[in-house]
């Protein structure tokens, strides 16, 4: 489910992890220990500076079956990865 990006932005995240400052793979890191700690179902939202984990974090979701990329926003130098806890 795809989320277009003022559907993302106005949705309120359950859980933000701050990611600013770190690379690969501790952004990767940094959004599995958010979503270790949503209920099925809540929003995790990671904001980032690295490019590279708006691709590495829904793919490893993906993969591990565990929640369901909703979308990212780009906010000129930073990212916003939203997930949704399976």
């Amino acid at each position: 489910m795809a989320l277009n990006e003022k559907e993302l932005e106005a949705l309120e995240p359950d859980h933000i992890v701050d990611g600013i400052g770190e690379v690969c793979p501790h952004t990767l890191n940094i959004a599995l220990e958010g979503l270790k700690k949503a209920k099925p179902g809540e929003t995790v939202m990671e904001v980032t500076d690295h490019s590279i984990a708006t691709k590495t974090i829904p793919a490893a979701v993906k993969m591990r079956k565990n929640a369901e990329h909703l979308g990212t926003v780009n906010s000129g130098s930073e990212y916003k990865i939203y997930l949704k806890k399976l």
